[in-house]
């Protein structure tokens, strides 16, 4: 293998793992905090609250990363990839629009009914 495979190896390896990494954060965190709630209102009100600020932190950072290693992905797809692989890469791009979207509304919502509507 030449250099320029080698790095072009390693470059794809980064980015592959950025974008596992910040999908892991992303949805992972969202699940972890959904289970989470329950438990933390026990405790305090204002936990659920306190949990979504601290995971707001690392979650949009991870949210970025998503879209700009899934972007940097979709550079790489071969222009004959099948028709099968090109409607699960739109799931997956409407799937991480709406959850984006709903995150977002989430974080605006300022009554307790919007606020269990958009999630916690």
């Amino acid at each position: 293998m030449n250099n320029t495979a080698q790095l072009t190896s390693a470059v794809d390896s980064i980015r592959l793992s950025l974008h596992i990494f910040g999908a892991c954060i992303w949805v992972g965190g969202q699940f972890t905090l959904a289970a989470l709630v329950p438990l933390l209102k026990k405790f305090n009100p204002e936990a659920p609250r306190i949990a979504a600020k601290g995971f707001n932190k690392i979650g949009w950072v991870a949210f970025a990363a998503l879209i700009v290693t899934g972007m940097w992905n979709m550079a790489d797809v071969p222009d004959d990839a099948s028709a099968g692989y090109q409607r699960v890469l739109g799931a997956k791009m409407m799937i991480v629009l709406l959850s984006g979207v709903a995150a977002f509304v989430h974080t605006k919502a300022k009554t307790s009914k919007s606020i269990a509507m958009w999630g916690s």
